[in-house]
């Protein structure tokens, strides 16, 4: 499985419906730290597991020697499995490491009406999730959120196999495979890093400013997004590019 597909977004909706300008017509969305916000404790408990994976079932000797491992690695690799596999030279099953290292999503999220209301307000764009995460725990995260229904499809570390975000063969594959053309397509993402590559590419790109973004300032070379907002929402997409909507 490649593709997990959330059976289309929802389009009768009795929110106000808007329309996108400046030819968009495809919304893009990483997941973690972007339809939730990263500070809530999930993250950090997540990093957690994948540091008590590597003991348990990796037996690397210590919490602490996990840690100076990973970090070593993931600097390189931008994600932890491909950290562990590529980097390392780990061996495990996958379902497994994803499942273990994911959790239950409802111990820390709960549903996202701004989201919802955003995604609900643009009946005629094709939606789509792009994350680091496995494609099944990706959507056991966004059916918490309440938001499993407002996409065309999910595209993750499955689908992506050897490649990740911010690597350039990542958003390609992704593109080919949804028909994403970059110039009529909007990125959120709270990653810096790979917000470079999206702007590289010809997407319009819009920063959800958190915890992770003040951990990559001064990475960057001073790359700045079309715009930043601190969480998904209308109003504040609205005020951060209003050139976007038609009659604004």
């Amino acid at each position: 499985r490649v593709l997990l597909r959330l059976g289309g977004a929802a389009r009768g909706s009795a929110m106000s419906a808007q329309k996108l300008g400046s030819g968009v017509h495809t919304l893009l969305f990483d997941l973690d730290g972007t339809l939730y916000p990263i500070e809530n404790g999930y993250e950090e408990k997540v990093r957690e597991r994948v540091f008590e994976f590597m003991v348990d079932e990796l037996k690397v000797s210590s919490i602490e020697q996990a840690k100076e491992m990973w970090w070593e690695h993931f600097k390189v690799y931008n994600q932890t499995l491909r950290s562990l596999r590529q980097g390392m030279g780990f061996e495990f099953d996958r379902e497994k490491y994803w499942s273990h290292v994911r959790g239950d999503p409802a111990d820390f999220l709960d549903a996202n009406f701004d989201a919802l209301e955003m995604l609900r307000s643009f009946p005629g764009c094709k939606k789509f999730v792009l994350t680091n995460c496995a494609e099944k725990q990706a959507i056991e995260a966004l059916q918490v959120l309440g938001l499993e229904g407002e996409f065309d499809g999910v595209y993750g570390a499955d689908f992506m196999g050897d490649v990740c975000k911010p690597e350039r063969a990542a958003f390609e594959a992704v593109c080919a495979r949804a028909k994403i053309e970059p110039n009529g397509t909007v990125f959120f993402e709270d990653s810096v890093k790979n917000l470079v590559t999206a702007k590289e590419m010809g997407f319009t790109t819009v920063l959800v400013r958190g915890k992770t973004a003040a951990e990559e300032a001064g990475q960057n070379g001073g790359f700045k997004p079309d715009a930043t907002i601190s969480a998904v929402n209308l109003k504040e997409l609205r005020e951060a590019l209003p050139g976007l909507f038609i009659g604004a």
